[in-house]
């Protein structure tokens, strides 16, 4: 009896045999690879180098003025201060986290702003920046008049702007990448460092520390990241749209009040 060749069914089933080789196996990992946080990351974040303008020319106001060795003056300018607040003068809330005690306080504060404001502005975008330093700032401000000293320094939103990074990573842990981990320990024990001055010295604000850095974690975890999303398309959303014009207004009416007192009368 002759041998016969392959059936067309059974051609058939080793064609679909081999299809199957070709379909690949989905797991959890295919299906949410994370982001490289840094990528993309700009080394001139347009909204944090207008920051640190900001307080270097209100500095060099202070120095021309009396504002950094006169304490009446520097409470003229708009440094924050309990008895002012309470008696309606609000502005003082923002004023005073843009004024500085001495040059080392001023190159501190900003060296760190420059590193986590570059961070936050790329992971939020600018929009949302500028909301979140307003909020972080406030919340220092309003946990510092507990006690009744005079206070100025970015410091409280500068630590709600670690706050929102620590937030950040706590809720999409899963989602974003990043390459190098020890940042989040130099953050960490920078933090720290901070708290511990705060407690050894009686001239540290840790409470402006500790309102701001609260502040800015609650932020960072309610708040959308623009870097999992398209950045043109977040930026046109009318929530975050609604959060720039709210931080905006609130800057320019502090800014009424704050800016002529630069100038002694």
């Amino acid at each position: 009896m002759a041998k016969m060749g392959p059936t067309m069914e059974s051609w058939e089933s080793d064609q679909n045999s081999e299809d199957d080789k070709d379909i690949p196996i989905l797991d959890a990992s295919m299906l949410h690879s994370s982001v490289d946080f840094e990528k993309g990351m700009s080394w001139w974040p347009p909204v944090t180098l207008l920051l640190i303008v900001a307080c270097v020319v209100f500095f060099c106001f202070q120095a021309a003025t009396g504002g950094l060795t006169d304490l009446n003056r520097m409470t003229e300018m708009g440094a924050l201060s309990k008895p002012h607040v309470a008696q309606g003068e609000f502005w003082r809330l923002l004023s005073g986290p843009f004024l500085h005690a001495s040059h080392d306080h001023l190159i501190g504060n900003l060296l760190m702003l420059f590193v986590l404001g570059m961070a936050c502005e790329h992971a939020f975008g600018s929009s949302q920046f500028v909301f979140l330093y307003v909020v972080a700032a406030v919340g220092g401000s309003c946990a510092s008049l507990i006690h009744d000293s005079v206070s100025v320094g970015a410091s409280g939103a500068i630590f709600g702007l670690a706050g929102a990074l620590v937030g950040l990573f706590r809720r999409n842990k899963s989602l974003l990448h990043l390459r190098d981990r020890r940042i989040g320990f130099v953050i960490g024990f920078w933090v720290v460092y901070q708290i511990v001055c705060g407690l050894l010295s009686p001239q540290i604000d840790n409470l402006a520390h500790a309102g701001g850095f609260c502040t800015g974690l609650l932020l960072g975890i309610v708040t959308p990241p623009a870097l999992l999303n398209d950045r043109d398309e977040f930026g046109r959303r009318p929530a975050v749209r609604l959060m720039l014009v709210a931080a905006s207004t609130v800057l320019v009416m502090a800014s009424v009040s704050f800016i002529p007192r630069l100038i002694p009368s």
